[in-house]
């Protein structure tokens, strides 16, 4: 389980958390939608450690891990994976190479590693390109290959930032096609921070609305697509019925 408490963190004179709070159950989808500089990168990388808070706490199982130091952090982060916007692939690796990464960093023999790429490479659906260099891919093929890493280690936890970015809408399902089947086959918990309200509502279990630092509103999809909240409804369907803030603009409703 991961629970969120009372989380703040300013960079500078700039707040970006103002005291967010936030469960995701054992097994479940959670997304996490809102506006540029929201504040929802900030909130995935405290979640998995890579942040801390000024005030507040993450915990993961029950263990609070905003006060361990580095050694204890490194065992916590080995429950998660993470597909990162832009995958992040290392241009000059192979893509067996880049899934393996981990596995061949903590002592793995390379034989073992690619074999374990190749399985990853096959669930993701993308057997026979374990040779290829990033380069040679599609963008939404190098999503698949960053979602493969993820997974390699056999994480019990994945997040997602912004998943569907930068790919054509076709691909974008296929990606949550994905997302469905690494949930239901490997049982992990899933976060996922997003924009894009169609991929939202596919993956989601529960959808977390993050405003001006906070999260204003938690539901269903569908609860979330029928929520009468002005603000919410207006990052979900573009009309808006009272002022909100984008980016710090106060944009008035029609």
């Amino acid at each position: 389980m991961i629970e969120v408490s009372g989380l703040h963190k300013s960079f500078g004179s700039h707040q970006v958390l103002r005291g967010v709070d936030l469960q995701v159950g054992d097994g479940q989808s959670m997304v996490v939608i809102g506006g540029s500089g929201s504040g929802k990168s900030v909130l995935i990388k405290h979640i998995i450690g890579l942040l801390k808070p000024d005030k507040g706490s993450v915990s993961i199982d029950g263990e609070d891990i905003t006060g361990l130091d580095s050694r204890h952090l490194y065992e916590v982060r080995k429950k998660f994976g993470m597909l990162f916007q832009g995958a992040a692939l290392f241009d000059s690796m192979t893509v067996w190479e880049n899934v393996s990464f981990a596995l061949t960093r903590s002592g793995m023999k390379p034989k073992e590693a690619k074999e374990v790429a190749v399985e990853k490479l096959r669930l993701v659906g993308l057997s026979g390109v374990e040779d290829l260099m990033p380069s040679e891919l599609s963008g939404g093929m190098r999503k698949r290959v960053g979602l493969a890493r993820a997974i390699a280690h056999q994480p019990r936890i994945l997040l997602y930032d912004e998943p569907t970015t930068g790919i054509d809408p076709i691909m974008a399902d296929a990606i949550n096609d994905l997302i469905i089947k690494m949930r239901e086959e490997l049982h992990v918990t899933s976060v996922a921070i997003t924009h894009d309200m169609q991929s939202a509502y596919k993956i989601a279990d529960r959808i977390a609305f993050l405003y001006e630092g906070n999260i204003i509103e938690t539901g269903t999809p569908e609860e979330i697509k029928s929520t009468a909240n002005p603000y919410t409804k207006q990052f979900i369907t573009g009309s808006a019925q009272g002022p909100i803030k984008i980016e710090g603009v106060e944009l008035k409703g029609a």
